[in-house]
């Protein structure tokens, strides 16, 4: 009869007290290695700096990966909480806000290491007729294309990366780490080299203002999450861990 009772009392006890556990946030991504991609050990560091900053905070995660043009309309739609990776809200603002940097992309020029180019500015590049490999759909750092610069499309970085080296283009427009990453997965690190840094660009993510919860206290906590992160050198420590240099 006491056992019975008791398990009365603990029944009542579970039912009438709130449960504590942590709020959970969907996280949309896609792949851009070596930042984050779905092979990659914790998803890659930007992946991980956003879950332990999240956690920091007291939250759990979901990582999702979808195509970009997906994630930004999934995104708008206010079908996950964050968006993770994201250089610029322009245009977004009424649905999307901003992070503090996590880190910063530094975009600009490879070349053969062999080629004697030297940048002075757009203006000789183009007096040189240099034709440089972008990719479609990237923003390029300002006055790339103000300067009417000879360009040729691809769809990804690894297809001007082959260009480069086979010398079909004179020079690639690509994420330095980005462009390092692929020389080696191609063998042909030593066949090139970095000319020049052209803009760097602050690394964020963005909190959905349509989803459903407080966004604004998701931007505040994980904005604190990532500062204590900081404070215990917890992000260059994955950064490390990942090869990244910054």
């Amino acid at each position: 009869m006491k056992k019975l009772l008791w398990l009365v009392i603990i029944l009542e006890l579970i039912f009438t007290f709130p449960s504590y556990a942590n709020e959970k946030l969907l996280i949309y991504t896609n792949n851009y290695e070596p930042y984050y991609g779905e092979n990659m050990p914790d998803f890659g560091p930007v992946m991980k700096i956003t879950r332990l900053a999240f956690e920091e905070a007291g939250y759990d995660v979901e990582v999702k990966f979808r195509p970009w043009a997906r994630i930004i309309k999934e995104g708008q739609a206010g079908e996950c909480d964050v968006i993770a990776a994201v250089w610029f809200n322009t245009g977004r603002e009424s649905w999307m806000a901003l992070s503090d940097a996590m880190l910063e992309n530094e975009v600009g020029f490879y070349k053969r290491k062999n080629d004697g180019l030297v940048f002075k500015d757009y203006a000789d590049l183009k007096a040189k007729d240099v034709v440089i490999g972008t990719v479609r759909g990237y923003i390029s750092p300002k006055g790339v294309g103000k300067a009417g610069l000879k360009t040729e499309e691809v769809t990804e970085d690894i297809q001007n990366m082959s260009k480069l080296v086979n010398n079909r283009i004179r020079l690639a427009l690509v994420d330095k780490q980005l462009g390092a990453y692929l020389m080696k997965k191609m063998g042909v690190e030593n066949d090139v080299k970095w000319l020049v840094t052209l803009q760097k660009i602050p690394l964020r993510n963005g909190i959905m203002k349509n989803a459903k919860g407080d966004w604004k206290k998701r931007l505040h906590d994980f904005n604190k999450g990532l500062a204590i992160l900081k404070s215990k050198g917890v992000i260059a420590q994955v950064l490390k861990e990942h090869h990244l240099s910054f």
